[in-house]
């Protein structure tokens, strides 16, 4: 497990828009996630929980669905160790908010062609 799983990640964030609404693309974040779950679930404390949660043992497999209530403890503890921030430096902060700050003006504001419509 990482010295500090909750240590926000490093690497670019990218803004997009489209006509409703405006995104970050956070793809450091997740790509660290998924790999810290994975070794997470290597673990065998988490391995044995994932199994008794998803019922994924083929050779315990009884047919019944997974247990939701072991299955939501599981995940409430794997997002508990994992990052949920992305680290932006301070020039990184200023341009993306005034990058989000624009957009979502542009689409919190109506056109001329809304107000007419309505």
């Amino acid at each position: 497990m990482p010295a500090d799983p909750k240590q926000p990640v490093r690497g670019p964030l990218y803004v997009e828009a489209t006509p409703l609404m405006v995104t970050l693309d956070v793809t450091p974040l997740v790509e660290n996630n998924v790999h810290d779950l994975l070794d997470m679930l290597a673990e065998e404390d988490l391995f044995d929980e994932f199994l008794a949660a998803t019922n994924a043992d083929p050779d315990e497999h009884d047919g019944a669905l997974p247990d939701r209530l072991l299955f939501e403890e599981l995940k409430t503890k794997l997002v508990d160790r994992l990052a949920t921030k992305v680290a932006l430096t301070r020039m990184q902060a200023v341009q993306h908010g005034e990058q989000l700050r624009r957009l979502g003006m542009d689409r919190a504001v109506p056109t001329q062609a809304e107000r007419r419509a309505s």
